[in-house]
């Protein structure tokens, strides 16, 4: 294996020639202050990115489940108020099955 000294030198050489170029742009000569770097990575979101942070974070921070409809519902049930209409449950099975198979083919 062979090192090429020889570059790494350059590169040695013309990092350090940088730093005294911006120390002496600077007026920094004397001190011992760093010389920070004057690119800086940044990262901007757009204004979809923004939204949608703040939707998921509402949307985690509430209740899933409406626990008042979902008593209201039990309590239906219990007094055999509840009626199920079975055209509708059907038709909306169908709707589902359809829209699955759709979507999942087999």
């Amino acid at each position: 294996m062979s090192i090429n000294i020889n570059r790494q030198s350059l590169q040695n050489s013309i990092a350090i020639d940088q730093n005294n170029s911006l120390k002496k742009n600077n007026g920094n000569i004397g001190d011992k202050k760093e010389v920070q770097n004057p690119h800086k990575d940044s990262v901007q979101l757009t204004s979809q990115a923004v939204n949608l942070n703040k939707m998921q974070k509402q949307a985690s921070s509430e209740s899933q489940v409406d626990m008042k409809r979902v008593e209201t519902l039990k309590a239906a049930i219990l007094q055999g108020d509840y009626k199920i209409n079975s055209t509708q449950l059907a038709e909306n099975i169908s709707k589902f099955e359809s829209n699955f198979s759709d979507t999942y083919p087999s």
